[in-house]
């Protein structure tokens, strides 16, 4: 039938016409059978075409075979209809029982509703259910299982249900009952189930299996309940608590953005409600019932007791894995529409200023932002506007925010950047999230230093997403993690190699210059930020400069094709989605080689540099070279016989990090003799000092009267 009263891919049946259909069917095929063979032998013996006698054939042929099918499907609608399996609809024309189309998905409907059934009565505590689910492979699951599961359990039925399994396995491990690990395995496997069935049943492109809007707005209102009914948290559980362990216990299992935009803003409004009272954050049931690792995967030795616990970190790890499209419509949401930015309103900000901003100090308490950074990194490192926005939105709100931290102020006669020691724990609350927040930055390189040339360059800012001050309180607050530093640096080296590259194709002198000057300038302000980041601690930057002067010794063997690929033929630029695209995979191959074993890292070409200003102008000394060698003017005769040029015809320039200390130094020579290269280099050296004159000068005292010294003139 195909009425709109009906989901998609589903039919609906009346069984006792459904059986006389079957029953006409079945007694029509061998008729049909026996009418063309006695038709064939008449017109073979009447000499004329049997041609009509085989279409008889044929028909009675597809009758045979649904008629076959047929039969299967009235045997399960009679046994779904018996069992109390299947769903019935009254009409003004009689009473139908509901099923998928096809009959695979008619098995695996009716298999889903007999689980549902053993979840119920395993959460009973029941044996044979127990045994009859381990038998039950997770991964095997489809789309028509999970729409019967979560139909036959109901939504309330679907946050009862790990309820109750955990309750019972909560009260066995606290008597220290024997058999607690084979009923954590137990527990285990019913919530991955359930889970899984609730990722593939609430996604709408599994037409055959999506249970639709009206459920998961139905599953909200189960979420914000409480159970029992007239208990309040911390005494009973909030619905959502159990949706958080269903969302952890689903593997890597994809929810659908309908299902992270509708049941997760859920989740966050409801969290808003508990903000400041001694039950925020709630735990998941693992955390509310003391389980300990009992819901871990792969736990063989369940070891119980209380283990902080936060319900938003599985939804935010499930927005993180399910896509860009959740992520975003997760973090741009506002409670009540949209709101202008009113501080006396808590309700007025976004989701995301919520969760960076107002929750930084309880996500001390659990992750420290990791998952947090992952939904952030899913929703903003794409190449769409969305991306971007999200992007530095965080970085905005991270940037605000260190400024409370990070204080400007005298430290042994010097103006410095000091930490609160009473403010450190609430500042290293989200330490997690800044690697993840490095991915962001690297992955819009190119667009930080877009924001930091218009700065320069003294343009309009009103309509800019970030300040350069901002930026540099933002580089301030990430690179105070060595690994988040390490991903910004490569994404900056990354940069530049392309943007040289592109610079010298064109020979433009001015171009290539302006290019040396700004990108360094950029290594300026990240290197002063790092800096200042350990020198506010610790006190200590050498250890910081050791880590630039060692990476220049390395990335010899990705410097000489950068960005190669992006010029044209004529030494014209590329478009910006390509040139984008340049250096993300340019940043692919730094982040490669910078992470190879010591002992794979080529040897240095020319002695380390001992300074910041030295590796700088080595770095771009490497850069101009390899890019400057491979111009259209330079022909195979002005390289032949050069000790840096292979024996080919033509010739071309030896890679790098094959090049020994004679052969690297006849290179820059070359280059210096041909284009001025040492002159740039002193470009590349000073544009970085005034770089980190320019981030000093943003690190100011709250009346903006004094700004700290360069870490250098300590």
């Amino acid at each position: 039938m195909g009425d709109n009263w009906l989901g998609p891919d589903t039919c609906g049946v009346k069984l006792a016409q459904f059986e006389q259909m079957t029953r006409q069917m079945t007694q029509a095929a061998p008729k049909l059978e026996e009418l063309a063979d006695q038709l064939w032998q008449s017109l073979n013996g009447a000499g004329v075409s049997t041609a009509p006698a085989m279409e008889i054939k044929r028909i009675a042929g597809w009758a045979s075979r649904a008629a076959a099918d047929l039969r299967r499907r009235n045997v399960l609608a009679h046994n779904l209809d018996r069992q109390k399996l299947a769903f019935t609809i009254s009409r003004p024309d009689g009473t139908y029982v509901t099923l998928p189309d096809r009959y695979t998905d008619q098995a695996a409907y009716a298999d889903g509703r007999r689980v549902a059934g053993l979840l119920r009565r395993a959460a009973d505590g029941d044996a044979a259910a127990k045994a009859a689910l381990a038998r039950v492979n997770p991964e095997d699951i489809t789309p028509a299982f999970a729409k019967a599961l979560l139909e036959a359990l109901g939504p309330e039925g679907v946050v009862r249900l790990p309820i109750d399994l955990t309750f019972h396995l909560g009260g066995d491990i606290k008597q220290h009952r024997d058999g607690v690990d084979a009923q954590a395995r137990d527990a285990r496997q019913a919530l991955a189930i359930l889970g899984r069935s609730l990722a593939l049943g609430t996604n709408p492109a599994k037409r055959s299996g999506y249970v639709g809007q009206e459920y998961l707005q139905r599953l909200n209102a189960a979420g914000r309940a409480n159970f029992p009914p007239q208990s309040r948290p911390p005494h009973g559980v909030v619905g959502y608590q159990s949706l958080s362990t269903l969302l952890a216990a689903a593997g890597d299992a994809r929810f659908s953005a309908e299902f992270i935009s509708t049941v997760g803003s859920g989740m966050i409004a409801n969290d808003r409600t508990h903000k400041g009272r001694h039950t925020w954050p709630l735990p998941d049931l693992a955390g509310r019932y003391g389980l300990g690792n009992a819901l871990d995967h792969g736990t063989t030795k369940v070891v119980g007791g209380e283990r902080r616990t936060d319900y938003l970190v599985p939804l935010l790890n499930a927005a993180a894995a399910s896509g860009r499209e959740g992520a975003q419509a997760l973090l741009s949401q506002r409670p009540f529409g949209v709101w202008t930015h009113d501080k006396q309103h808590d309700n007025a900000t976004s989701t995301l200023e919520y969760l960076l901003r107002d929750r930084r100090a309880i996500w001390g308490l659990t992750d420290h932002g990791d998952a947090l950074g992952k939904v952030i990194k899913t929703a903003s490192t794409g190449t769409d506007k969305d991306s971007e926005r999200i992007a530095f939105e965080a970085g905005k709100i991270l940037a605000d925010d260190a400024r409370k931290y990070y204080k400007v102020a005298k430290v042994d006669g010097d103006w410095s950047i000091k930490l609160d020691d009473g403010k450190k724990t609430e500042l290293d609350a989200l330490s997690g999230l800044r690697p993840h927040m490095a991915d962001v930055l690297a992955s819009h390189i190119t667009k930080v230093n877009d924001e930091y040339g218009v700065s320069i360059l003294g343009a309009d800012r009103s309509r800019a997403p970030v300040s350069d001050t901002d930026l540099d309180y933002l580089l301030l607050e990430v690179s105070r993690d060595a690994n988040a530093f390490d991903k910004l640096l490569n994404a900056q080296i990354a940069h530049a190699q392309v943007d040289i590259q592109q610079a010298a194709a064109t020979g433009d002198r001015t171009r290539l210059k302006n290019a040396v000057v700004a990108n360094a300038q950029i290594f300026g302000h990240l290197l002063e930020a790092r800096n200042q980041a350990v020198y506010a601690e610790h006190g200590r930057v050498e250890a910081v400069n050791k880590e630039l002067q060692a990476k220049v010794a390395r990335l010899a063997a990705v410097i000489s094709d950068a960005g190669a690929a992006g010029v044209g033929s004529r030494g014209g630029p590329v478009t910006q989605l390509a040139y984008n695209h340049l250096v993300a995979k340019q940043l692919e191959k730094v982040a490669a080689q910078v992470a190879k074993p010591l002992e794979q890292k080529p040897d240095a070409v020319t002695d380390r540099p001992t300074t910041n200003a030295e590796a700088i102008e080595e770095l771009f000394g490497q850069m101009l070279a390899s890019s400057l060698v491979k111009q259209p003017e330079v022909t195979g005769k002005e390289l032949r016989g050069k000790p840096f040029a292979t024996d080919d015809e033509p010739p071309r320039l030896r890679p790098l990090d094959s090049l020994g200390p004679e052969q690297y130094e006849a290179l820059l020579r070359w280059a210096d003799d041909r284009y001025s290269v040492r002159e740039l280099q002193e470009r590349a050296g000073g544009a970085m000092a005034t770089g980190i004159s320019q981030a000093t000068g943003h690190y100011r005292t709250d009346d903006g009267r004094f700004n700290v010294e360069p870490s250098g003139q300590r």
